[in-house]
């Protein structure tokens, strides 16, 4: 996300002009013919979801009024072109279920976008708000189609993949490959080819110390970060394979999911206050991912929820990933508060502690809609 944007009242209203607000539309996208700007930050990100969606390019065509559409509502709609209008209306449509639109109408070769009102957005449900929250924190790591991103034995791991970077040092990649075995070995053959059965043998060696060590000969590139590119394209159809994604997510669900439902029970009996929204969500499923749990900051959030008497979800979960950050080892604590609220201001946040600045910014940050998740309430009680 460009510095220097400005918003109000959740209202894109302003920054320099060639500041990209979302990964393809840069602000002077949205201005008018005055060079004014004051569009929803949550239509900007559905513009982009709508642009991913394509894979191509859309052209912002207009932000004013025509007849019926638009008048009353600026700031809330826009008018968009790419190729065929009612291929546009589709992808639009089928976004509209996820809660991106509200209304969608087509005008000659323009496309009509409206947002739902931004006093009362959808609810993401479960399923949809977990993909994007480890899409989210995927982007603090890596670039591009997290579920396509190999890594090579930089950090000691040895062979890092997909959007939780499972890795050998830990047992998570030797898990998640006998889950997507067991789901459908035939699939999982065909994209390693001829290296089938050099990657069976791997997962069959004695310890991980020895996976790692086969994985550090194979790996390439400054530091030791990018993999052999066989391999690489093997594991890079692993990713692209619907079924394999799929079982990813249920895989993130069982380990870091139910990692965040532990925190939020816990600080729900520290202060009975419902965390539901998003961004707070987000926040502390980046948290388990990155420190696994609140457990080594109890004393130090329970004394400063007694002393500040939080009042709302934002609030609570503030202090919560203030506090587990202050207990990491002193050279990351600035780097895990500055990321965590990062993805809680929907902005890069400047840290300092322990004589370390960290200002972490995220380039999905656009996906962290302000709206609730359904069905948290039954985790808290």
């Amino acid at each position: 996300m460009a510095k220097g944007l400005k918003y109000e009242d959740d209202y894109l209203v302003g920054g320099p002009a060639k500041a990209w607000v979302t990964p393809n539309f840069m602000l002077s996208e949205y201005a008018g013919p005055d060079g004014k700007v004051r569009i929803h930050r949550e239509l900007v990100a559905a513009v982009q979801a709508l642009r991913t969606a394509l894979a191509r390019g859309v052209d912002i065509a207009s932000i004013k009024p025509e007849g019926d559409l638009g008048t009353g509502r600026e700031g809330r709609f826009v008018w968009v072109k790419s190729g065929d209008p009612q291929e546009v209306v589709a992808v639009a449509t089928r976004l509209a279920k996820d809660g991106w639109f509200d209304r969608i109408e087509t005008r000659g070769d323009k496309v009509y976008l409206e947002m739902p009102d931004p006093q009362n957005l959808p609810q993401l449900v479960a399923e949809q708000a977990l993909e994007r929250a480890i899409e989210i924190t995927a982007a603090f790591e890596t670039a591009g189609d997290p579920y396509l991103q190999v890594t090579g034995n930089f950090d000691g791991a040895g062979l890092s993949f997909g959007p939780i970077q499972v890795n050998f040092a830990t047992g998570t990649l030797q898990e998640m490959f006998r889950r997507y075995q067991a789901r459908d070995e035939a699939a999982l053959r065909r994209c390693f080819g001829p290296l089938w059965d050099e990657w069976q043998s791997v997962m069959k060696l004695p310890s991980r110390s020895k996976q790692v060590a086969w994985a550090d000969a194979l790996s390439r590139g400054r530091g030791k970060a990018d993999f052999a590119p066989e391999w690489k394209a093997a594991l890079q159809a692993v990713g692209n394979t619907p079924a394999f994604r799929n079982e990813t997510l249920r895989y993130a669900y069982d380990v870091y999911g139910r990692k965040l439902i532990v925190a939020l029970s816990w600080l729900h009996g520290v202060k009975p206050i419902r965390i539901g929204n998003f961004r707070c969500l987000a926040a502390l499923y980046d948290l388990c991912v990155q420190q696994g749990s609140l457990n080594k900051a109890h004393d130090a959030i329970r004394r400063r929820v007694e002393r500040e008497n939080p009042q709302d979800e934002f609030a609570l979960t503030r202090i919560a990933v203030e506090e587990r950050g202050r207990a990491a080892s002193a050279p990351w604590r600035a780097d895990c508060i500055s990321r965590r609220l990062c993805i809680l201001e929907r902005e890069p946040v400047k840290v300092s502690d322990s004589g370390k600045t960290a200002e972490r910014d995220n380039p999905n940050l656009f996906l962290l809609r302000n709206a609730p998740v359904k069905q948290m309430e039954r985790y808290l009680l």
